[in-house]
C-alpha cells in the first residue's frame, strides 16, 4: 500500500495530503500489528513458563510427593530383584508378605535391611520420633517384622529364591522399596521419615528411565546401607 501511494505521488497523480494520510495509516497498521505480536509473544512465554513449572525441574512439590502407603499399590508380582530398607518395615513387610512368598518361590532375590534389636538402636529410633521414653514401641514392631522374616526364610530355603536380611546399628534417614533397580523398568518408592509416629509421611516415586539421577542416588544409598549392615541369623522353628 505504501509503495503504491508513493509511486502515485512521485508521478503527480495524487496530492501530498493523500500521500501523508496513506503513510500515517500504514504506520498505524504496523504499530497495531506490532502490539498484537508482542501480546501474543507474552502470552506464549507465560504458557511455556507455566508448563515448565508443571513438568520441568521446577515442578511443584505437591506433584512430586505423595502420602506414604507402606508399599501399597506397588506391584511386586513380576519382580526378580526386590530391595527394602527402613526402621522396622512392619507395615511394608506385612502388606507385601504374600507377594514376597510368591516371588521367592519363583526364584527372586529379596534383600531387606532394618534396624537391629539392640537397646541403643531402639533408643535412637525412639528419640528420632520424639518418643524417647518409649523405645519398647519399636521393639514390638521389630519383633513382629523379624517373625515374618523368619517365616519367609523357611519358605525360601525350600525354593529357588534367595532372602538376605541385614541389621543396622543406626536408624536410616529414609525408607526405600525398590524393584528390579538394575533394569530400565526399575521403580522405587522413597519414604521421607517424619519426627512423629503414626502420621502420613511424604513419599517420592522414582523410575529408572524417567528419574535416572535421583533413582541412582537412592540406589547407591541402599548399597552403602547394605554394605555396613550385619547379616541376620534366621531363627529356627
Amino acid at each position: 500500500m505504501a509503495i503504491a501511494v508513493g509511486l502515485l505521488g512521485a508521478f503527480g497523480m495524487v496530492g501530498p495530503a493523500v500521500t501523508g494520510g496513506a503513510t500515517l495509516t500504514t504506520l498505524g497498521l504496523l504499530a497495531i500489528s506490532s502490539l498484537h505480536g508482542r501480546s501474543a509473544l507474552t502470552g506464549l512465554t507465560r504458557s511455556v513458563k507455566q508448563l515448565g513449572w508443571e513438568i520441568g525441574d521446577r515442578a511443584s512439590a505437591d506433584r512430586l510427593l505423595g502420602l506414604s502407603t507402606p508399599g501399597v499399590g506397588f506391584d511386586l508380582h513380576l519382580a526378580s530383584d526386590i530391595r527394602m530398607t527402613g526402621v522396622t518395615l512392619a507395615r511394608t513387610l506385612r502388606n507385601h508378605y504374600a507377594a514376597l512368598q510368591v516371588r521367592l518361590a519363583a526364584g527372586a532375590t529379596v534383600r531387606i535391611a532394618l534396624i537391629a534389636p539392640h537397646e541403643a538402636t531402639l533408643a535412637e529410633a525412639a528419640r528420632r520420633s520424639t518418643v524417647a521414653s518409649n523405645p519398647s514401641m519399636f521393639e514390638h514392631r521389630l519383633r513382629a517384622t523379624l517373625d515374618l522374616v523368619d517365616a519367609l526364610a523357611e519358605q525360601a530355603a525350600t525354593g529357588t529364591g534367595r532372602l538376605e536380611v541385614r541389621l543396622l546399628d543406626f536408624v536410616p534417614a529414609f525408607g526405600l522399596l525398590a524393584i528390579d533397580p538394575k533394569t530400565s523398568n526399575g521403580e522405587a518408592q522413597v519414604d521421607i521419615y517424619s519426627h512423629r509416629c503414626g502420621v502420613p509421611e511424604p513419599t517420592l516415586s522414582l523410575h529408572a528411565d524417567r528419574d535416572p539421577r535421583w533413582f541412582g542416588h537412592f540406589l547407591a544409598e541402599f548399597d552403602r546401607i547394605w554394605a555396613i549392615g550385619k547379616p541376620y541369623e534366621h531363627a529356627h522353628r
